[in-house]
């Protein structure tokens, strides 16, 4: 088992998740499965990152509606620390609400993530001590930008994000010097660079002052980009059940890679191993996706 400690500032959403038995139909009421769990891209990584072996601290907010109890019942069952969680009365929890394909990937979804704007500079230097004792501190950018650039300065060298989507990434303008790892997908890191290409905007975030990037790249693998290794490396094999959380397996495996000293390519190697086996999941995290199970999908 792993000693790395983590901190993780970000969303935990109640994910509400359909999918077809056939092909979408468009405008009409579509036969398939619905589920409910527990997601964000925060706690998904809180998740895959203590099932990988880290300790792990959540420091998020929570509503108080009939999903609260809930929230808190499973997060202890996964040993995700929510005791420094601050508590909104009168707001409901975050919902994220998606369709997919019948071949398991994304079609479309909605997110009502209100309750991360409470994620707030006062409340994050309330847990500042929290922060200054993990060995990294993993936020996305559901946080506010001022939520995000309290965290820059305050968790320089020792800051993980993953961009979210590329409406958010822009919260991210002007604090990627001194991150310790990024993991945008493709047009997320474009629109953080204003270039085309993973590798044109693999350079332009280390030119920024990012340590390590990590860009994934959908079916075509991932490329990356520090401690002087460039490369792609394409995707693990395995079978598609469902793409939701994947990219959340992915940075929690790499991010303990990293924690363990390995090269860049080598973080990217296991994060593809991670995802690959998340995909083969219906939920969002694999509850058999271990780290041994990891290591030995990545063949190291």
């Amino acid at each position: 088992m792993s000693s790395c400690s983590i901190c993780v500032v970000g969303g935990i959403n109640v994910d509400i998740a359909g999918t077809p038995f056939s092909p979408m139909i468009h405008g009409d009421s579509n036969p398939g499965k619905v589920r409910v769990s527990l997601g964000g891209v925060g706690r998904n990584i809180a998740e895959n990152a203590a099932q990988l072996g880290m300790e792990v601290t959540m420091l998020t907010a929570l509503g108080d509606d009939q999903y609260t109890a809930w929230i808190r019942s499973a997060c202890g069952e996964k040993h995700i620390r929510l005791d420094k969680a601050r508590c909104i009365p009168g707001m409901n929890n975050s919902l994220y609400v998606s369709l997919n394909g019948s071949d398991g990937d994304l079609y479309a979804a909605v997110s009502d993530m209100e309750l991360c704007q409470s994620i707030t500079p006062a409340y994050l230097l309330s847990v500042l001590d929290e922060l200054q004792r993990a060995d990294a501190v993993v936020a996305d950018t559901n946080l506010p930008a001022i939520s995000l650039r309290f965290l820059a300065e305050h968790c320089r060298g020792k800051l993980a994000v993953d961009p979210v989507s590329v409406k958010k990434a822009i919260r991210l303008e002007g604090l990627l010097d001194g991150l310790q790892m990024i993991k945008p997908n493709l047009p997320e890191a474009e629109a953080l660079t204003d270039v085309h290409g993973a590798e044109a905007a693999a350079d332009a975030l280390r030119r920024a002052g990012v340590q390590r990037v990590l860009i994934t790249l959908g079916g075509k693998g991932a490329y990356f980009s520090g401690g002087g290794e460039t490369g792609l490396i394409p995707c693990a094999p395995g079978r598609i059940v469902n793409t939701n959380g994947c990219g959340d397996a992915f940075f929690a495996a790499a991010l303990r890679a990293m924690l363990e000293g390995t090269s860049t390519a080598e973080m990217t190697r296991v994060g593809l191993a991670a995802a690959a086996l998340c995909a083969e999941s219906e939920s969002s995290v694999n509850p058999e996706a271990g780290w041994d199970r990891v290591l030995s999908r990545a063949s190291l």
